[in-house]
């Protein structure tokens, strides 16, 4: 594997996500050297262990909490953007009722296929042809689109993304929700996303995770929640100018078990403390629009 491909944020993701019973997180780990990855780090940081597993549940609960209304929405046709090395559409698709298009860049997209096929062979996993990647940048309409003909237009689907919007501008969010919003009206169905943000719960934090995005600013040279809203009132402005109507969930709340608390003996009170800014939104298209997006 050409490791200049896979970002530091993937493989510090990986290494905690190895803590959870989250399908194939533990190969993945393995797959990308995260923990010498994470070692180094540690290392060239002066950090400790502790200064950010604490992340580790936070990460578990977001995908879980994702998975789990994915499930609860009966999609069967699921459209992941900037999908990284999660593999959740491995583990969907060995329901061949399910349909799971997994994006993001050419370079990410050709590393993936690869461990998946590796995969498949170690736990002999059928092939049912119903998992497919597909290199899309979520900010071109155009790519999405092409990706989308996989789909059969007779039934809805689920438009995932987890980790994304937090790293874009403001007008990047914008584009990358008119993509999507386009989608949803052409196929009808919802956007599961965990990653808007309020500017009052980001600025609210432990100086442990100013640290930890510190790290992440520097690795990916982009500052995280630049796009956060300022207000509960504006973020459903943002939604109602794009035609979407939104319900809000909580995360922890939606999750399953969280096994990782227990497996790296951490308090609980990591949760309960994040919980109210651990949020999940469910966005539809507002049929009171009358199709003026169309």
């Amino acid at each position: 594997m050409n490791f200049e491909k896979i970002s530091l944020t993937a493989r510090l993701t990986a290494y905690m996500r190895q803590y959870s019973d989250i399908p194939f997180a533990r190969d993945v780990a393995n797959r990308l050297q995260a923990e010498a990855a994470f070692e180094k780090l540690l290392r060239d940081n002066e950090l400790s262990p502790k200064d950010l597993l604490w992340y580790a549940p936070i990460l578990e609960v977001r995908y879980k909490s994702v998975a789990e209304t994915i499930r609860k929405s009966r999609a069967t046709q699921v459209l992941e953007l900037a999908s990284g090395f999660s593999l959740r559409g491995l583990a969907m698709t060995q329901n061949p009722d399910i349909t799971h298009i997994e994006s993001d860049l050419e370079e990410l997209t050709d590393e993936k296929a690869s461990l998946v096929d590796e995969l498949r062979r170690q736990y002999r996993l059928a092939d049912c042809g119903n998992l497919h990647f597909v290199a899309a940048d979520a900010l071109a309409r155009e790519q999405l689109q092409s990706a989308a003909k996989l789909f059969r237009r007779d039934q809805p689907i689920a438009v995932v993304n987890e980790g994304l919007l937090l790293y874009l501008s403001a007008s990047e969010m914008t584009m990358v929700a008119r993509n999507i919003r386009d989608l949803l009206i052409e196929f009808d169905g919802v956007w599961i996303t965990p990653d808007f943000s309020l500017k009052q719960d980001v600025k609210d934090v432990s100086e442990q995770q100013r640290r930890f995005r510190r790290l992440v600013a520097a690795a990916t040279e982009r500052t995280m929640y630049d796009n956060a809203f300022d207000s509960d009132e504006q973020l459903l402005a943002f939604f109602g100018g794009l035609g979407l109507q939104p319900q809000v969930l909580n995360q922890v709340d939606t999750a399953p078990n969280v096994v990782s608390l227990d497996v790296l003996k951490l308090s609980h009170q990591i949760l309960d403390m994040a919980k109210s800014k651990l949020k999940l939104w469910v966005l539809s298209v507002d049929q009171t629009t009358d199709g003026r997006y169309r």
